[in-house]
């Protein structure tokens, strides 16, 4: 399975993506050779940390699951999903900016297993996934890190 972090930062704490994207890799390469159904080949995870002035803009997204093979073209760079279930966190924005790496890297794995509970309100639609298994592979994975 494909589990990756888009990030999302204002400029303020764009430093701290250094302690995203190699969690976000890592966690990559953990979770790549494990399957926890059919229903999902891709888990994203976003990421939001943003400045007060900026909460405007960033509207909170839904849950959304994406069945079969879908392109999309964010960037100009088109980008292939297929079988994804993807949502965004917001994190503290003045927890975040004011942690130093260690506190960073804590405060992630926690607001991301605490996410994982908007998987039950689109589980009708994903018949094919052992959350319980994966948020236990993700647990051993933040507790093996010492990120607990």
């Amino acid at each position: 399975m494909n589990v990756g972090l888009a990030i999302t930062l204002t400029n303020e704490v764009k430093n701290k993506s250094g302690i995203i994207q190699p969690l976000s890799d890592d966690l990559e390469h953990y979770f790549e050779n494990r399957q926890y159904g059919a229903d999902i080949k891709t888990f994203t995870i976003g990421i939001v940390c943003i400045s007060p002035q900026f909460e405007q803009f960033f509207k909170e997204k839904k849950p959304k699951y994406t069945k079969g093979v879908k392109v999309i073209n964010p960037d100009g760079i088109p980008f292939t999903l297929e079988d994804n279930f993807e949502y965004s966190i917001k994190i503290d924005f003045e927890t975040f900016k004011n942690a130093d790496e260690e506190e960073a890297r804590k405060l992630l794995a926690k607001e991301i297993l605490a996410s994982l509970v908007v998987f039950e309100k689109v589980k009708s639609k994903i018949k094919d996934f052992d959350m319980d298994s994966f948020k236990a592979d993700l647990e051993e994975y933040f507790k093996s890190h010492n990120l607990n």
